[in-house]
């Protein structure tokens, strides 16, 4: 009689060895705990991983944090303007927007899923 199994492994993975005896099999089951290999990776099993794993919380949240943490000035392109007076009245709009917030959360979300969008409203 065919075994199915071992059927099923030479036509489909190129398989061709025998288990022996002596050979124990591992079964795998699904943890539900993540993707496993070879599976596609979800929002879902990303957002998991950032949460629990120390590596890809460091990753997201750290670098993230990190990049606005120093903040900018931002310099005038025409000569002639106050560099100071031009770079004041930048920071308090970006402070009334709330910018190092906003832009460091859009970093998280880029960082983690791979995209990131800041949409401005009047």
């Amino acid at each position: 009689m065919v075994n199915v199994r071992q059927l099923l492994a030479r036509k489909l993975f190129g398989v061709h060895s025998v288990p022996s005896k002596t050979q124990a099999e591992l079964q795998r089951v699904y943890t539900g705990l993540g993707a496993e290999f070879g599976q596609p990776i979800t929002d879902a099993n990303i957002t998991f991983a950032v949460k629990r794993e120390p590596v890809a919380h460091r990753i997201v949240f750290a670098v993230a944090h990190d990049v606005f943490d120093n903040w900018f000035e931002v310099e005038p392109l025409e000569e002639g303007v106050d560099e100071e007076e031009f770079n004041e009245a930048v920071q308090k709009v970006l402070l009334m927007l709330n910018a190092k917030d906003v832009f460091t959360q859009a970093a998280v979300f880029e960082r983690a899923y791979g995209w990131s969008i800041v949409v401005i409203g009047y």
